[in-house]
């Protein structure tokens, strides 16, 4: 028995000192500390919600709304983002996404729906509540060039308009799907422009009445007349109303028309620069004097270049 005993224990010394080298060498673990009361643990993700702000919150019948949305950073998650059910274009501005909604100059006070679908079809809903215009009117002449104030006069304008009206909107539908303008817009003449006619009243004439869906700068005959911004000429040509005409195509449903010009610089298709000299101003078609109409259209309603400057900027 005491032998067996001698034999035993020197074994068992043995065989724990060629262990130890190993229980040295294992990896040391901290304890993991639990989250006492009243500490909140970190939130799995910090992603920002997406949320939509709108400028004007209650635009008039007439005015640009400027959509921009925070906490989306790539066009690729939007599926689609719709305005009245109509569709409408993205666009990215100094790293952040926007967009555009033109109101037509008649559209009823009411409140429509803003519907952003994201890629994976999570809806996010606002409205736009649109104010009722009051309507201003004050009388005015056609021009003698126009045949004056007579009843034939008065005919062959509302005939005539009616196919310049369709010219016109023909061009402004078709648009480029490119965003080709950049930063902020310009004013269309040097210095600051002098403005003598504004957007949205009516020039009633006989049983004729227009609306007049610009803005008017005054400009002596021969002005030079620039872009407001980069884009391509989409039409250059002469409309019995409107004159000797340029639009230019600024992409994704913009637009902007410049009017009753006594020369242009310009053909279709030439890409042109913010800033790009395109025409000299002029008294042509339904016109009392020599000036510089401008008006801005977005997917092809004419709203108030006034308040597109205020909402975009200008320099």
């Amino acid at each position: 028995m005491k032998l067996l005993f001698w034999l035993v224990i020197p074994t068992f010394f043995l065989a724990l000192y060629f262990a130890l080298p190993k229980l040295k060498n294992q990896p040391q673990t901290e304890p993991v500390p639990s989250a006492t009361q009243g500490e909140e643990s970190s939130p799995v993700s910090d992603v920002e919600p997406v949320t939509i702000s709108i400028t004007p919150p209650s635009p008039l019948p007439g005015e640009p709304v400027k959509v921009n949305f925070n906490g989306l950073d790539s066009i690729s998650k939007v599926k689609s983002l719709t305005f009245n059910d109509k569709p409408l274009s993205i666009f990215e501005e100094e790293g952040k996404l926007a967009a555009f909604i033109g109101l037509d100059f008649h559209e009823k006070p009411a409140s429509y729906p803003l519907v952003l679908t994201l890629a994976n079809d999570q809806k996010i809903e606002s409205s736009i509540e649109v104010r009722k215009r009051e309507l201003i009117s004050t009388d005015f002449d056609i021009p003698k060039q126009l045949g004056g104030n007579t009843p034939q006069a008065e005919h062959e304008l509302t005939t005539t308009l009616s196919k310049d009206s369709a010219i016109l909107n023909s061009v402004t539908t078709r648009v480029s799907p490119l965003k080709l303008w950049s930063g902020q817009f310009q004013f269309p003449l040097e210095g600051s422009p002098v403005i003598t006619d504004v957007y949205g009243y009516s020039r009633k004439t006989g049983s004729v009445s227009l609306s007049h869906l610009g803005t008017d700068f005054r400009a002596a005959e021969g002005t030079p007349v620039y872009a407001i911004n980069s884009g391509k000429v989409a039409y250059t040509g002469t409309l019995r109303n409107f004159g000797e005409t340029v639009i230019i195509d600024h992409g994704l449903g913009l637009m902007t028309l410049y009017m009753h010009l006594s020369k242009i610089n310009v053909e279709p298709d030439d890409r042109i620069e913010k800033g790009g000299l395109i025409a000299k101003s002029g008294s042509t078609g339904y016109s009392l004097g020599p000036h510089l109409h401008l008006s801005v259209r977005i997917n092809g309603l004419s709203i108030d270049p006034q308040k597109f400057y205020e909402l975009m900027g200008s320099k």
